[in-house]
């Protein structure tokens, strides 16, 4: 029975008359209030055979795919699901039409036969020819569907996929409901979508996302800088001992426009600050100066930021010499962690060799007052806290620690410098949700707050869970749904792994890679269970307009990096540091082949569906616009796309001279260049002029890697990502004159 209170208007203008009896939150379908009101009760209906339950549908299917052979789908799938037979072009159908176990991949049908007849002890396919190392492996397999939900949430409509893109569900589960609850334009469900209903999801936003933060869309603040503030912000620079005329020191105009550049620009990738309770007035200087230096850059006011910035860093460094050796409070240590990571990203990614110097100067001090500032929290009182403001500092203080941590291993990722903080030292919990992070006030969040998940788990509980046997899935359902942001910190702690594997076991010390494959195994294990626990979180979402913030959009460029390291270690490879991009180009020719290994497929697909989505969108318009979007994450990303796409098109060709390709291979090529025609010609002009073989693998390893150069290269916010994408350019200049000579040479 529907509540009396009063009916809300959605977005666009309909009533929404019913409410939820515990919180008050009104929906317009029935099934909508059905599945929120699960989030109170914990209800978990949707049971296994094995035991384990789940709050949703599609959360025990991915349960069923991963944990148990899958059966047999008893009727063809709707054509509205846009994965029927006529939405794959007619030569792949005829490519297949031979043998009816056989799937798209050119595979052994996993759901006709089920995985263990299809998979022999040895984790190969019976029946299927191998020469060598395969690239299929039985559990990477799986890695297909997530990508496959993946890019149904980029913002794109199911059936928007270029001539070649393969339809990864039907390949795995004929049919798809991953995302059974997402709402078309007409205002009902893709499954009970009448099919005589023409298809309006391009032409119309849906009416209502379950992406939507519980008390509506997060909405950043309009903060003022006030000339009484700008006075207080001058002086405190005039007793650090640096002089600053009033002329030069930006205007409260200015002030304001960088202080709110910093929470549309910087915030959202980031998101260490407390909106609701954020006030300038209550801020230090040295804080508001670092956030008006990464705003500025965020507006393009590269002057003034760099200005900001030394001011930041000078009242920072003359706070601490007043503090003296006699021991900072624990509010004064968290206030120059703070100030630090705020310069820290404002420097890492200039070109400046001063600047960038500082940046890695202020590495040791963050990890320092980090240390300092507890890592543990397993020895507190972690009992219910009632108090709104305690518990905002004690959450805004634990992620500006654990983001701290991330920032200090995107410099491993981007520079291949040693972990400056290891995972295995932080005992913290995790972030909380999003709902709970922007609820406006103490009433909405103490509902929030009570709920069975809203406490996250401890970071090293999480971890380890990740790290457990793949077959242990009801144990990881079992666990608090996880935050975005937790899911974010814990992606680091595997990237990190990786990198910590590599270089213990390197050739130099496992001969045999023995050790090495096996440790890349258990990691690989880990990043199946992250995918699987990446959607479980309601608020996870490919879309970067995410009302939630982007950070799900940027998690899932960092797990195709994972997956890239876990081929291929490029990092001793990509100097960054030299910000010179002919001596980027260099390293990156010096590297070898790409080796073989069974356990490539992730690493080609997450790298190619990577590139495909800027692409659909239009290279340009990502170029020009991206930084809205994207953060400087993704570019990093981007590099190591590109180098990993572009060393197996080289090995691809180089196994032509051998031998034909394999089905897989030559259907992987042709969906590359669908990606790489569509992005040559997405432009009023040609990025380059046509191809006399589009499908040559040579031309595919030069072309991929010159559209990511456009694609980094076209976001000028920050000076590394142009010299990144010169040093791309000269990389794939140099392969495709080397390549030229070798032909005259024959």
């Amino acid at each position: 029975m529907d509540s009396p209170t009063p009916e809300t208007p959605d977005s666009t203008g309909k009533r929404k008359p019913r409410t939820c009896p515990h919180c008050k939150r009104h929906f317009r379908r029935h099934e909508h209030l059905q599945r929120h009101i699960r989030i109170h009760t914990n209800e978990k209906p949707y049971k296994c055979t094995c035991g384990a339950s789940f709050g949703r549908r599609d959360l025990l299917k991915r349960h069923e795919d991963i944990g148990h052979s899958p059966t047999p789908p008893t009727q063809q799938p709707s054509p509205v699901t846009g994965h029927s037979n006529q939405s794959i072009p007619s030569s792949v159908n005829d490519a297949s039409t031979g043998n009816s176990n056989t799937s798209f991949w050119g595979l052994p049908d996993l759901q006709g036969a089920g995985v263990s007849a299809a998979i022999d002890s040895q984790g190969q396919f019976s029946g299927y020819p191998f020469e060598g190392d395969s690239l299929f492996n039985a559990q990477d397999l799986l890695v297909l569907q997530d990508l496959e939900s993946f890019s149904h949430n980029t913002g794109l409509n199911n059936e928007w996929t270029l001539p070649s893109e393969p339809s990864i569900v039907q390949i795995l589960a004929g049919e798809s409901n991953m995302h059974p609850t997402y709402v078309g334009s007409a205002g009902y469900t893709l499954q009970e979508q009448p099919s005589s209903q023409p298809d309006q999801s391009l032409s119309q936003l849906p009416i209502e996302r379950e992406s939507v933060a519980e008390f509506g869309v997060l909405t950043l603040p309009i903060l003022r800088i006030t000339d009484e503030y700008r006075n207080r912000l001058l002086r405190a620079v005039s007793q650090s001992g640096t002089a600053m005329a009033d002329a030069l020191f930006p205007s409260c105009h200015s002030l304001t426009r960088f202080v709110n550049g910093f929470f549309d620009g910087f915030y959202p990738h980031m998101p260490v600050v407390h909106i609701p309770t954020f006030r300038v007035d209550n801020c230090e200087p040295e804080i508001i100066l670092a956030m008006a230096a990464l705003g500025a850059q965020y507006r393009h006011e590269h002057r003034k930021a760099v200005l900001l910035f030394y001011a930041a860093k000078s009242t920072l460094k003359h706070r601490e010499t007043q503090n003296g050796c006699e021991g900072l409070s624990e509010r004064e240590l968290m206030l120059q962690i703070r100030c630090a990571f705020y310069l820290i990203a404002f420097a890492t990614w200039q070109r400046e060799p001063d600047i960038v110097r500082e940046a890695f100067n202020l590495q040791s001090f963050v990890a320092r007052c980090v240390r300092e500032g507890q890592l543990d929290e397993s020895t507190q009182n972690l009992q219910e806290d009632t108090n709104w403001h305690s518990w905002v500092q004690e959450e805004s203080d634990r992620r500006v620690k654990l983001f701290s941590f991330a920032l200090l291993n995107l410099h491993g990722i981007a520079f291949s410098t040693p972990p400056v903080i290891l995972a295995d030292e932080i005992n913290l919990r995790l972030p909380c949700s999003c709902f709970e992070w922007i609820a406006p006030n103490q009433h909405k969040w103490s509902m929030v707050h009570k709920l069975d998940n809203a406490q996250q788990m401890p970071f090293q509980e999480a971890l380890s869970q990740l790290m457990k046997s793949p077959s242990d899935t009801q144990a990881l359902n079992s666990q608090p749904v996880p935050s975005p942001l937790a899911n974010y910190i814990l992606l680091h702690a595997l990237i990190q792994r990786i990198t910590l594997v590599q270089q213990a076991f390197g050739s130099y010390n496992d001969v045999n890679d023995t050790l090495l494959n096996g440790q890349k195994e258990v990691i690989r294990n880990a990043l199946h269970a992250w995918t699987s626990q990446w959607q479980r979180a309601p608020e996870s979402s490919l879309d970067p307009r995410n009302p939630n913030g982007p950070v799900t959009f940027t998690s899932t460029a960092l797990l195709g990096l994972a997956y890239v390291r876990l081929a291929l270690n490029i990092g001793p490879y990509k100097i960054l540091g030299s910000r010179d991009p002919q001596q980027i180009a260099n390293r990156l020719l010096q590297m070898p082949k790409l080796p073989a290994g069974p356990h490539l497929l992730p690493a080609i697909l997450h790298a190619t569906h990577a590139l495909s989505i800027p692409v659909k969108l239009g290279v340009n318009f990502v170029a020009r616009s991206h930084a809205f979007v994207w953060s400087i994450q993704h570019s990093l990303c981007g590099l190591e796309f590109a180098i990993f796409l572009s060393k197996w098109l080289f090995c691809i060709s180089d196994c032509q001279t051998r031998r034909p390709l394999d089905e897989h291979e030559s259907r992987l090529i042709s969906w590359i260049g669908d990606i790489v025609e569509e992005g040559r010609t997405s432009g009023d002009e040609d990025l380059w002029s046509r191809p006399t073989l589009s499908s040559n693998c040579v031309y595919l390893g030069f072309a991929v890697v010159k559209l990511w150069a456009r694609l980094i290269r076209g976001n000028e916010q920050w000076a590394i990502l142009k010299v990144i994408g010169e040093g791309l350019d000269i990389y794939a200049d140099t392969c495709e004159q080397r390549f030229a000579s070798s032909l005259k040479d024959q």
